[in-house]
């Protein structure tokens, strides 16, 4: 059974709000959306966000670590050819490595995708060693990221958002 979430200029607007700062207070998210649209309660604003959230349409909310800070600068993308029949003992033994950080199962060359977090390019060759090394595993090929261009989820949603009614499918 298919059921339908329309959204409005309000859930938009709070779903925009969240996006930008996921810690933002829903006070702070009641008293703008007052100034900017309608006068709107703290408890609707809460009420608003759990049906958003039942919904499928925010999941969650995320602290986004600044690794480098923490003395680990490099990040890598590892394609990973892996044995058909042993793919999910790999994908198990690749949940063991802390450095990878995202794992995707893929079609093309590499049938799964890992990004991985290291401190240098030795920490990194370490990591790729290991998955290297996992039963199944047949080859691997990675690829160093120089620098991060964009990153900007925001463009997307306003873009999804531009129009004040939305309709999604549940």
């Amino acid at each position: 059974m298919i059921l339908r979430y329309n959204t409005d200029e309000i859930d938009n607007t709070i779903v925009r709000k969240l996006n930008i700062n996921a810690r933002t207070p829903y006070t702070e998210i009641s008293k703008q959306i007052s100034q900017e649209i309608k006068p709107l309660s703290v408890g609707t604003v809460h009420v608003r966000v759990k049906k958003l959230e039942d919904a499928g349409i925010i999941k969650g909310s995320t602290l986004i670590i600044g690794y480098e800070s923490l003395g680990f600068h490099l990040i890598a993308f590892v394609g990973i050819l892996s044995d058909s029949r042993e793919s999910k003992l790999v994908k198990e033994e690749l949940k063991k490595i802390p450095n990878i950080v995202q794992l995707y199962i893929t079609s093309g060359k590499y049938n799964l995708f890992c990004r991985i977090i290291a401190r240098d390019p030795s920490d990194a060759r370490d990591v790729i060693s290991k998955i290297g090394e996992i039963k199944g595993v047949l080859r691997t090929e990675s690829t160093i990221c120089l620098e991060e261009s964009i990153n900007d989820e925001n463009r997307l949603l306003s873009n999804i958002l531009q129009k004040h009614q939305t309709s999604y499918k549940l």
